[in-house]
């Protein structure tokens, strides 16, 4: 089987501004990536004048073309609601589905552990993303979805972004430019303040590089799991789905 990356973020935005170097060094190593986006964004704005259901529409736009400049193999909207993400057994079923569906042997997400994190929809998608990779890997869990034809599937590997404790580094070195270049197909966003995100995008590629040895770098918190049923060497297999 092929290397099958997903992430799984909140936002249009966040796989691209929070680990968007990586994601393009994934697809450049050979990695199939696929993207998962919780919510349309459509409460991102500042301007009371714009609507939600044209901000969707113009986020969901701004994410297919990063999405091209990256590389990704795809992207699963799920629509749920911007600002309103829980971790609860809807949001965990359909991410279920999507783990059955793709069958990634990485799951890139949100450390739902970070202090201090004030965004409730970082915080949902983290745990609700780990939660239900519980839920693609047993039969028992959502029943319909093998009666919908997909098989569990276990997740080797988690990568989790904005984090606290780092021990896994992608170096960006090359692929920063890219990166920089996908932040910016998302206009509604960045555009009015461009300068400063771009300097401060460098500036932290720029300090995880020089704590793992590279001129840029991402920081991730990486965490291997079992694979089939528990036993007591667990932890020596590191296969994928």
């Amino acid at each position: 089987m092929g290397k099958v990356a997903l992430a799984v973020c909140a936002h249009p935005d966040d796989l691209e501004f929070f680990c968007g170097g990586s994601a393009v060094a994934m697809v450049r190593e050979g990695w199939d990536v696929w993207l998962t986006i919780a919510t349309d964004g459509d409460r991102g704005t500042h301007d009371p004048a714009v609507s939600r259901e044209s901000l969707a529409a113009v986020r969901r736009e701004e994410s297919h073309k990063a999405g091209e400049t990256i590389g990704l193999s795809g992207i699963v909207f799920l629509g749920k609601e911007d600002g309103e993400l829980y971790a609860d057994h809807s949001l965990r079923r359909d991410l279920a589905r999507v783990y059955r569906q793709i069958r990634p042997n990485r799951l890139i997400t949100f450390d739902p552990w970070r202090r201090y994190e004030l965004h409730p929809d970082h915080r949902a998608i983290g745990f609700a993303s780990l939660d239900a990779r519980l839920a693609a890997r047993l039969p028992h869990y959502y029943s319909d979805l093998l009666r919908d034809g997909l098989e569990p599937c276990t997740i080797a590997e988690i990568l989790l972004f904005n984090t606290d404790a780092p021990d896994y580094y992608v170096d960006i070195s090359s692929t920063f430019d890219t990166k920089l270049s996908a932040v910016g197909q998302h206009h509604s966003q960045w555009e009015s303040i461009w300068g400063d995100t771009a300097r401060s995008l460098r500036q932290e590629a720029e300090s995880a590089g020089r704590r793992s040895g590279y001129a840029m770098a991402e920081a991730f918190k990486r965490i291997f799991v079992p694979m089939g049923p528990v036993s007591a060497d667990w932890h020596l297999k590191e296969e994928g789905c």
